[in-house]
């Protein structure tokens, strides 16, 4: 069996993540800078505190700091998507399944912790993302290491999709511009 904790709006790094029953779990809050994301801080209902600092590539969970390098190692070979995180005794391996639209966390003994990710409907109402944790799951600051990871798996890979979106030179290529050459396309 496994808790189900939806947030509330689509941008996860600015969001309260709740139960069925409204109950909010969790509070995301992000400082922004020049250069984009400073911090993230994750606040439990029960007082537990994570930040991810995203340009010093931290974890701080409680006053406790690690750095990504530390927590993070590629499991699977090479060619695998799969990572493996670890802040404790237990390592876990986050990987997509179902084209990008599900993370889970798999630890190396008992079930998965899941995650859904967002997803925009033109006709029906959009699928918020959720987190699934295990019951079994009590340990305080596991749970809030393993949301942390989540987190910061899942904004890496809206990153990169986003930067696929545009061309690299910042122009479409269809849209009649003239390159270098000064001959035009159209």
């Amino acid at each position: 069996m496994s808790t189900a904790l939806t947030f509330a709006h689509k941008n996860l790094l600015a969001s309260s993540i709740a139960a069925a029953d409204g109950t909010v779990h969790y509070t995301t809050r992000t400082t922004r800078g020049l250069r984009g994301r400073k911090s993230t801080t994750i606040r439990a209902a029960n007082g537990l505190v994570g930040t991810i600092k995203w340009r010093d590539k931290v974890f701080v969970i409680n006053g406790v700091q690690r750095e990504w390098r530390r927590l993070k190692s590629r499991s699977g070979g090479i060619f695998s998507s799969g990572r493996e995180w670890k802040w404790g005794n237990r390592p876990y391996t986050l990987k997509y399944h179902n084209s990008h639209k599900e993370l889970l966390a798999t630890p190396t003994s008992g079930g998965a912790v899941r995650f859904t990710t967002y997803q925009s409907h033109l006709f029906r109402g959009n699928k918020r993302a959720a987190v699934y944790f295990l019951d079994q799951l009590q340990d305080e600051i596991e749970q809030m290491f393993l949301l942390m990871a989540i987190l910061q798996t899942e904004i890496r890979r809206q990153d990169k999709e986003r930067a696929a979106g545009t061309n690299d030179a910042g122009v479409s290529l269809d849209a009649g511009v003239s390159l270098d050459t000064g001959i035009s396309l159209g």
